[in-house]
């Protein structure tokens, strides 16, 4: 049986403040004894959390647990094991439907416009909205995912002086402090490596190789980077393996969406198995209707019949008056509107769980068949309002790398970046924002009527992404904005002064 359960992956803590990992002085031997004790003792957490996230990516891509934990004790020669993967479906869903658009960095005020487009030209060049992509997937499936970011290397010829890469979830880890605020002491990264030993065996005099495995570990604190080994039997420093980092930032950023580091399969799992599972017996089902078991009734069939039977697909039997023979099928199947009911149940919940949207109307739609409750019954509002969540955690978590792709750009002179600060950009998500499209426009001129100032009404509708940007292109368009009560009292007093107008001519006209 495989009945795996797990419930998020574990943060290392350690007893220690950031300023411990500072202010040591000179003497690197006490930070680096600090570090392999922190390792060292870690150790059993790391390798729980590796093995989790390999099993939940494998989850994903259709290695689940249907294939182990299904034991058939009846006709055994008929066991489907069948994947009908919502695992992926889901993940796959949540994943384009927050990042399928890039993020757009918008700036805040009117100060680095010019900054803010050469932003957005660095991270295009990275393929920045590829690697979230993937990394929102290590989220989603895995409970977290991890981020490097530093300056390129000085003999590559870069467009973009920072490079994105996103680390394997599997081997790595972000260490905290126990002291509150939790602040990022460092990040590691495990490497599986080899060497080769050569020796002659003394008893056959023969020339022996060995290949054993060991681990490295690239510590990565706020101001420096070294390596550890195991690769003599006990953790130590690599020698030479001491390099300065000048960013004043952790170059590693642990993106997750929840506290607990859980991702979505872990939260659908039960139901995913149970699918699978419904499936694999209603396929086992119609396999066993098709190969039904024939009952002979005072007949006797040798084997050699059966196989004849088999082949000819008939049979013939002896049957007398006093001693009737009869064949019948042993048929049975499972009520299949029971099954299916059962199964929409299932998918239902998982869907409203999840808050992913059904992709059919059937049985869904409870208030109506257009507009927004359309799209309530779809769960289409649902997974607007969960996502928005989803972008708060995945933004802050943007933040530190974006702190760190700032302060390498500020420090290269190459780089078209020099005073934007972090506080004057914000993270747009593009989301599709056509839905109830009437109802938004409508809503907005009426915002306008009432004379709610422009840049309050774009952001109050959610109709752009980057509200900032169209107001700024309205006031260039068309000027300042004007008010509309006082437009509307001018229109009054016009039109009331063209009606005594029109009184008095009519009233001269009765007079003639």
């Amino acid at each position: 049986m495989c009945n795996i359960k797990t419930y998020g992956r574990t943060t290392i803590y350690a007893p220690y403040t950031e300023e411990d990992f500072l202010n040591y002085g000179e003497n690197n031997n006490l930070l680096y004894e600090r570090v392999i004790d922190i390792i060292q003792k870690s150790k059993a957490i790391h390798e729980q959390n590796h093995n989790d996230t390999i099993y939940l990516r494998n989850y994903l891509y259709g290695q689940q647990d249907i294939y182990v934990d299904k034991i058939k004790h009846t006709r055994t020669e008929i066991d489907n094991k069948t994947v009908e993967n919502w695992a992926y479906a889901i993940v796959d869903f949540r994943k384009t439907y927050l990042l399928g658009k890039p993020i757009q960095y918008v700036q805040l005020n009117d100060s680095g416009e010019e900054e803010i487009s050469a932003l957005n030209k660095y991270v295009r060049y990275e393929n920045k909205k590829a690697k979230d992509m993937m990394l929102y997937e290590d989220v989603l499936a895995c409970g977290r995912g991890f981020r490097y970011v530093n300056k390129d290397s000085s003999k590559e010829e870069d467009e973009a002086p920072f490079e994105l890469i996103n680390c394997e979830a599997e081997n790595t880890e972000v260490v905290y402090s126990n002291a509150l605020g939790h602040k990022q002491l460092f990040a590691y990264v495990q490497t599986s490596m080899e060497y080769i030993n050569s020796y002659i065996d003394k008893k056959t005099n023969e020339l022996v190789t060995d290949v054993i495995p060991y681990n490295e570990y690239t510590i990565y604190l706020k101001n420096l980077r070294f390596t550890l080994s195991d690769k003599s039997g006990e953790l130590q420093v690599v020698e030479n393996s001491l390099i300065p980092l000048l960013w004043n930032n952790h170059i590693i950023t642990e993106y997750y969406l929840n506290e607990k580091r859980i991702g979505i399969i872990e939260i659908g799992k039960d139901l995913f198995n149970d699918i699978n599972y419904l499936e694999s017996l209603d396929k086992d089902d119609m396999e066993q209707f098709v190969n039904a078991i024939m009952v002979f009734t005072n007949a006797e069939v040798s084997s050699s019949d059966l196989e004849d039977i088999r082949e000819l697909g008939a049979v013939c039997i002896n049957s007398t008056d006093q001693k009737k023979a009869s064949i019948d099928l042993l048929q049975g199947r499972l009520n299949a509107t029971d099954t299916q009911t059962y199964y929409n149940r299932l998918l239902t919940a998982l869907h409203q769980i999840l808050a992913v949207p059904v992709a059919s109307d059937s049985g869904t739609v409870s208030y109506g068949d257009t507009g927004k409750a359309k799209l309530t019954g779809q769960g289409f509002t649902s997974a607007g309002i969960r996502s928005e969540g989803s972008e708060t955690m995945f933004g802050m978590c943007d933040l530190n790398s974006l702190k760190t792709i700032l302060a390498i750009c500020k420090g290269t002179k190459s780089s078209e970046i020099k005073n934007l600060k972090v506080s004057e950009v914000d993270a747009r998500f593009q989301r599709d924002m056509s839905d109830n499209l009437l109802v938004k426009t409508q809503g907005l001129m009426n915002l306008y009527s009432c004379d709610i100032p422009r840049k309050f009404a774009n952001s109050i509708v959610n109709l752009f992404g980057d509200p900032t940007a169209v107001t700024k292109e309205q006031e260039t368009l068309f000027g300042p904005q004007v008010s509309q009560q006082a437009k509307g009292t001018s229109s009054n007093i016009v039109e009331e002064q063209n009606n005594d107008v029109q009184d008095t001519l009519e009233l001269d006209n009765q007079g003639q």
